[in-house]
């Protein structure tokens, strides 16, 4: 099975440079990164107020092994804003989850701002966003927060908030769980079982572009770790969804946040249809040229330059040698006499 980080991405001229993948993802879905390693148009914004408001909670801990701190600074009042500041303050994960369910307000998110989320607006959103913060940030150091996350029950109502009429606590629970379906069998098993599938295909549709790169990261995360899923996701129609991420046509692949979005969605696809040692799964290489890769890798190769270029190459040489071998061009039918004169 293909694992997420650090793929070794091979140029058609047989150069191979090592990309980190991870890294990149961080970069377009994370809630926060240092300073020294995140784009600035990815960068979360953290300017804080010379003096806050006399009702702002101000959270800050440390969490994990390498003790990476967290804050969160909101206005909100009533008992579950109250049970909030206690769980983050001690980590306590089993009250976390149960405030998912939540729909007391929060009035106001000073900090941390997401790059393409909507900010909170309810205490069940701002647990998604505190679960989708430990999973991204703290866990990136230390994997075992997310299985901690995971054991505490968090996958089941992350899954169901896919599905939630609320813009923010969908999109705050799609970012916690591709973080935590990242390098976790488990996670990823559970958010399967749960029925998480097919709200993220769904969500591949969404019109902003952020959501639907971090949805389809899901969606791979969880197919590389089950056949089953993998199966699926062919069936449900995922692998053409999954496709159509490609197109270009919206994005300027010279803007560092559009350029990131297709080569993630160039990985994604490549990681659900090439088998880890090169040769073309078949019946997914099948619907992913029926739906139309190969045109628009072609179109990514015209406009794409740098990591972009090297994997629309590497992912371009199995899907062209699947289409000579499988997919044959159709001879134009004979046209005879009789058949003319029938038109």
């Amino acid at each position: 099975k293909a694992q997420p980080s650090d793929f070794r991405r091979i140029s058609k001229a047989g150069i191979a440079v090592m990309f980190n993948f991870r890294a990149v993802l961080q970069q377009l879905c994370c809630i926060h990164r240092p300073e020294s390693t995140q784009r600035p148009l990815d960068r979360i914004h953290l300017e804080s107020a010379p003096s806050l408001p006399p009702n702002a909670r101000n959270l800050s801990e440390c969490f994990g092994k390498v003790k990476t701190r967290l804050r969160i600074v909101y206005i909100s009042t009533g008992p579950d804003a109250d049970r909030f500041d206690t769980a983050f303050q001690e980590n306590d994960l089993g009250v976390m989850v149960e405030l998912m369910d939540s729909k007391q307000a929060v009035d106001v998110l000073l900090e941390p701002k997401h790059p393409w989320a909507e900010d909170p607006r309810s205490v069940g959103a701002l647990s998604a966003m505190q679960l989708a913060m430990l999973a991204s940030m703290v866990g990136e150091d230390d994997s075992s927060v997310r299985e901690d996350i995971g054991r505490a029950g968090a996958i089941p109502p992350l899954v169901r908030l896919l599905q939630s009429q609320e813009a923010d606590a969908m999109q705050a629970a799609v970012v916690a769980l591709k973080y935590l379906t990242e390098e976790s069998g488990p996670n990823a098993t559970s958010a399967f079982e749960a029925g998480a599938l097919p709200a993220l295909i769904q969500l591949l549709k969404h019109p902003v572009a952020g959501l639907r790169g971090a949805a389809a990261s899901c969606l791979r995360n969880m197919c590389v770790e089950s056949e089953d899923c993998h199966e699926h996701l062919a069936s449900l129609g995922g692998i053409q969804v999954l496709v159509g991420q490609l197109d270009c046509s919206e994005l300027d692949v010279k803007k560092d946040h559009d350029h990131d979005l297709l080569l993630e969605a160039v990985w994604n696809l490549e990681d659900l249809i090439v088998h880890q040692d090169g040769h073309p799964l078949d019946r997914f290489c099948h619907l992913a040229v029926e739906a139309g890769a190969v045109e628009k890798l072609q179109k990514l190769r015209e406009v794409g330059a740098g990591e972009l270029l090297l994997a629309v190459e590497k992912l371009m040489e199995p899907l062209t040698t699947f289409q000579t071998s499988k997919c044959p061009e159709r001879p134009e039918p004979l046209v005879t006499s009789s058949t003319s004169e029938s038109v």
